[in-house]
């Protein structure tokens, strides 16, 4: 019995190093801030576990409830895409200034898609999240569990009416701009 529980934490643990897996307190994929102003209106980063991109729409008179809208996208890495054995079940959710905001999204979709969706609801100035993961079924050299795929992007949208230092200086007292980390369990 005891040495089957030593075979299973150095498996746990080859595991974790194989794919580049770490606690969520030292995770992988910190980019820093995005501050979108104009002219500026594109970000991407791409880390062990995935590629993640966020674009700003400024939008000035728009329909109801579009006020710079911010299209996101999130594929899993290769890596992660060659052991994966089943649908991921992917929500993605924004706050406003640390609180929900109601919006929010999910998809069940197979691991090679690239996962999309928009919040349409980013107003000047406030410091915005989204954040989500991915849950899948995984088996990794005859071992089979379930991966979790976690990201947190944190970005605020600037109107470029010379408030773009305020927004930095307030951005960058806070923590990384994308963070995602991936446990198997």
């Amino acid at each position: 019995m005891r040495k089957i529980l030593h075979l299973a934490i150095a498996f746990a643990a080859f595991l974790a190093a194989s794919i580049g897996l770490v606690s969520p307190a030292v995770a992988a994929g910190d980019y820093g801030e995005k501050i979108f102003e104009i002219g500026n209106q594109f970000f991407q980063a791409t880390d062990s576990n995935g590629h993640f991109t966020a674009q700003v729409t400024y939008v000035s008179g728009g329909r109801p409830f579009r006020e710079n809208p911010v299209a996101f996208s999130f594929v899993i890495s290769p890596y992660l895409r060659s052991i994966a054995t089943g649908t991921m079940q992917c929500r993605a959710w924004q706050s406003k200034n640390g609180a929900l905001t109601g919006a929010s999204d999910y998809h069940s979709i197979p691991p090679g898609y690239i996962w999309h969706w928009t919040f349409p609801e980013n107003p000047i100035g406030p410091h915005m999240e989204a954040s989500g993961s991915c849950v899948f079924p995984v088996n990794a050299g005859g071992r089979t569990g379930t991966a979790n795929v976690r990201f947190l992007f944190r970005y605020v949208v600037d109107g470029g009416g010379g408030d773009a230092a305020s927004h930095r200086q307030a951005a960058l007292s806070g923590t990384s701009a994308l963070v995602s980390s991936a446990s198997i369990g």
